[in-house]
């Protein structure tokens, strides 16, 4: 079986597992994800946040789009274009969504909301899966895999601790996050994680 069959599989698996889920129990995980992801030393020192709107398989980033723009953090979202290439464009307000490509609301297009990533941006990346190494299973268009090959930054995963594997199918094109915040704790590829105090 080639790996990107390997992945397709996973992929159904993995959505099967959200929706499995009931909105109680995801509503409780996307908080929590939330919670660790805004008091995390890398959100708070950033200067700019490029995050994402969530599909429904994905953790939900309604939340943290509004505490981005409320902590008045200059807030990316990304526009995915021809040829697999993909640009953050500044969101100033939720009020400027507009359905775009793949029914995902994007915020405006133009030249001088086109962001540029530097030192100072934290990279919110969007999965499926992850494994202890950094790999991540996203939604299959390569668009981060891509974008992240040219742009050396910060970033963070978000996802269900039930996306979490032993080891995920990869090609050389795949790139490694930093690291993965779910609800169940937070890891660091190649670093053993400790679990969490009964006290906290």
């Amino acid at each position: 079986m080639s790996e990107a069959t390997e992945k397709q599989l996973l992929r159904e698996e993995m959505i099967a597992r959200r929706k499995a889920m009931s909105g109680e129990a995801r509503a409780a995980a996307d908080a929590e994800i939330l919670r660790r992801l805004l008091a995390d030393p890398a959100f708070e020192e950033a200067e700019q946040i490029f995050a994402y709107v969530s599909m429904p398989h994905e953790v939900d980033t309604k939340v943290l789009i509004a505490a981005c723009l409320e902590k008045g953090k200059v807030l990316g979202l990304p526009i995915c274009g021809e040829k697999g290439q993909m640009a953050f464009y500044r969101l100033k307000s939720q009020d400027e969504l507009k359905p775009g490509k793949y029914r995902i609301p994007v915020p405006p297009i133009a030249r001088d909301r086109r962001m540029i990533a530097d030192r100072h941006t934290l990279v919110i990346v969007p999965m499926l899966a992850f494994d202890a190494s950094g790999f991540r299973l996203g939604a299959g268009g390569g668009f981060y895999d891509r974008w992240l090959m040219q742009h050396l930054v910060p970033t963070v995963g978000i996802c269900y601790e039930n996306g979490r594997v032993q080891l995920l199918p990869h090609e050389k094109h795949d790139q490694r996050i930093d690291r993965v915040i779910t609800e169940g704790n937070m890891e660091a590829p190649n670093v053993e994680v400790e679990e969490e105090s009964q006290s906290e």
